[in-house]
């Protein structure tokens, strides 16, 4: 067969072909140019709006919004620490490319106003560049009106509206509710509100105490700008949160009544109802403008408040330990009563007491009373009411410390009176047991004799000393106290504190007649008329005097500088036939109980009895 035979030859349109081929791409063009147009159609036309902000997300910016913080209101429901707005800029590093030119431009700005660049720098450089940082505080309105005609100069600050505490109430009051400061180095790591550049927290008193609840939570927005930095608008916002309203016990008016009455002396004092536990006023003097905290405090006057030998920053209601001399007493009483020493029983003072000592070379170390001539025979009842230092020291020896210290255990002493002060101090309660695990020496029998007046290793504080003379007047009732009010919460434990009513009358008989007697020790700050106090004074020495000081006679206070003066104390309540407050003064170095503490005592009772004793809280619902 031939190869001609085995193939079969068909003629082919090659044209036909091509234009087929072409159709088809062609028809493919235009589907996929119709699908681009229709797409970008729906972008530009319907996605408008959404697809313009994200072709400019760089002028997008997410704000946080500060919480105002929880109002605190006093016992009547009047203000104490309310917020007031407060003109500021901050600086967002990520927000401008050059951001000393942009501080450089705000200086040229506001020219008055002082700007420490250097450390401002270091800040920005240190934070990480998402974090506002703040550049300028507490500006008046016609600066943040210039600052926001100007924005556009100062690429990557903004301005913005926030808060600042303001305390009405000032320098009385400063102590017990405190101040609030920018966050330090460790909040800045637990502070839910640190990404604020303006976060503050409190540091001092109620606002440290509270300030979980008082801060609030904070809000954000997410706001559009211009190219020169100007809102354009706000996309979307989550409200902040305020934080909770406190009402504390506090009546303000008394607080700087008692204020006003310590007479810039350096001193504190306490009031107590002693029937719930509330303390009317917690006052400490000298003290500050707690304001000045509103906004950056200078260095001159940060240290004019610190290295003051009168320590204004210090709650000395709190903070400040004290021996609490013959105001102890009452509680050795007690103690000598409940260990079978009788109310009857007579000590002879000849303005000594004298034990055997062989550290000392004449083998006897002497116990001086506070009249030299001595008192003569006294029983329990007169050496309350003259405040006989042999009696105490023959009854206290008798005893033995540790039947003080439980007694006086029992009564608050040694403990926190509050559960929310940081900055408060126990005092200290001695006995046998403590000194070995404190010092590692055992207990010596002249040792007891000083701490049965109130003196030697004894601290004290005065809400404790007010605390427990309410603890023991009230009948042993056991009380919580507070400062904070709180509806749902008992001030009575419904606990009894273990008291024989017969050794309770013979306690108060002994505090009447030490301030409404003749001879007493309080008796020149007695209260005529109806409606009295009664109290016990106290002397508490801060030096020791030597023999040799003692042959030569003994200097008066007002002969010594001030910081080796005696404290003064006196501890009080009223009216005495139905008694509901307790009061406790402590003037530092004042001298003596008797001449400095008793009369502000007797000017703070003469206030509560004037105002008929009525110190009712009123409901902060609708203020």
């Amino acid at each position: 067969m031939s190869y001609s035979n085995k193939f079969i030859f068909k003629k082919y349109d090659a044209n036909a072909s091509i234009n087929r081929r072409t159709a088809i791409i062609t028809i493919a063009k235009a589907g996929l140019f119709s699908i681009l147009g229709a797409r970008l159609a729906y972008l530009q036309i319907v996605d408008k709006d959404k697809y313009e902000i994200l072709s400019d997300h760089n002028r997008i910016t997410h704000r946080l919004l500060e919480p105002q913080r929880g109002v605190i209101y006093d016992l009547q429901g009047k203000p104490l620490a309310i917020n007031r707005q407060r003109y500021e800029v901050v600086i967002i590093r990520e927000e401008t490319s050059d951001y000393i030119k942009s501080i450089e431009n705000l200086k040229n700005i506001l020219p008055d106003v002082n700007i420490d660049t250097e450390k401002l720098y270091l800040e920005i450089k240190k934070t990480k560049k998402f974090i506002p940082i703040k550049v300028l505080d507490d500006l008046s309105w016609d600066q943040f009106s210039m600052l926001n005609a100007n924005l556009h100069k100062v690429d990557g600050l903004y301005p913005q509206i926030g808060f600042k505490r303001y305390y009405t109430r000032g320098q009385s009051h400063s102590h017990v509710i405190g101040y609030t400061a920018p966050l330090d180095k460790k909040e800045k790591n637990t502070n839910t509100l640190a990404g604020l550049s303006s976060a503050k927290s409190g540091k001092l008193g109620i606002e440290k105490a509270k300030d979980v609840i008082l801060r609030g939570k904070l809000g954000n927005k997410n706001v559009e700008v211009n190219a020169s930095g100007r809102q354009i608008r706000e996309l979307d916002r989550h409200e902040s949160i305020q934080g909770e309203n406190i009402q504390l016990t506090i009546d303000s008016d008394l607080q700087d009544y008692c204020y006003k009455s310590l007479n810039n002396q350096s001193g504190c004092v306490a009031v107590t109802n002693i029937k719930t536990g509330e303390f009317y006023a917690l006052v400490s003097s000298p003290s500050y403008d707690p304001n000045l905290f509103s906004k950056s405090i200078s260095s001159e006057k940060w240290n004019s408040l610190t290295d003051n030998i009168y320590k204004p920053l210090i709650n000395k209601s709190i903070s400040s330990q004290y021996p609490p001399g013959s105001t102890i007493k009452p509680f050795v009483a007690l103690a000598a009563l409940e260990n079978g020493v009788s109310e009857k029983r007579q000590v002879y003072c000849n303005g000594k007491h004298e034990i055997k000592d062989t550290s000392l070379e004449s083998g006897i170390k002497t116990f001086h009373c506070w009249k030299e001539e001595g008192h003569g025979n006294v029983n329990m009842n007169e050496a309350l009411k003259v405040s006989c230092d042999v009696y105490f020291y023959q009854i206290s020896r008798e005893i033995g410390i540790n039947k003080i210290a439980e007694v006086c255990k029992r009564f608050g002493f040694g403990q926190n009176v509050f559960d929310s002060f940081y900055e408060e101090k126990k005092g200290i309660v001695p006995s046998k047991n403590w000194k070995l695990q404190s010092i590692g020496t055992p207990w010596m029998v002249g040792e007891t004799l000083s701490a049965g007046i109130g003196q030697g290793y004894f601290l004290t504080t005065s809400a404790q000393l007010s605390l427990a003379l309410g603890q023991l007047i009230n009948g042993g009732e056991k009380i919580v106290p507070t400062v904070v009010m709180d509806k749902n919460k008992d001030t009575r434990k419904n606990q009894k504190i273990s008291l024989n009513p017969k050794h309770l009358a013979i306690i108060k008989k002994g505090l009447e007649d030490a301030t409404n007697t003749q001879g007493g020790t309080s008796f020149r700050s007695r209260i005529a008329g109806n409606l009295k106090m009664a109290g016990k004074t106290g002397t508490s020495q801060v030096r020791v005097i030597s023999s040799q000081e003692r042959e030569e006679g003994l200097k008066k206070n007002n002969e010594l500088p001030w910081e080796k003066r005696d404290h003064g104390l006196f501890i009080g309540y009223g009216p005495i036939n139905n008694p509901q407050y307790a009061v406790s003064v402590i003037i530092e170095h004042g001298g003596s109980g008797s001449g400095a503490a008793a009369p502000v005592a007797s000017k703070i009772f003469k206030y509560l009895f004037d105002n008929n004793l009525n110190l009712k809280s009123k409901s902060i619902s609708n203020v």
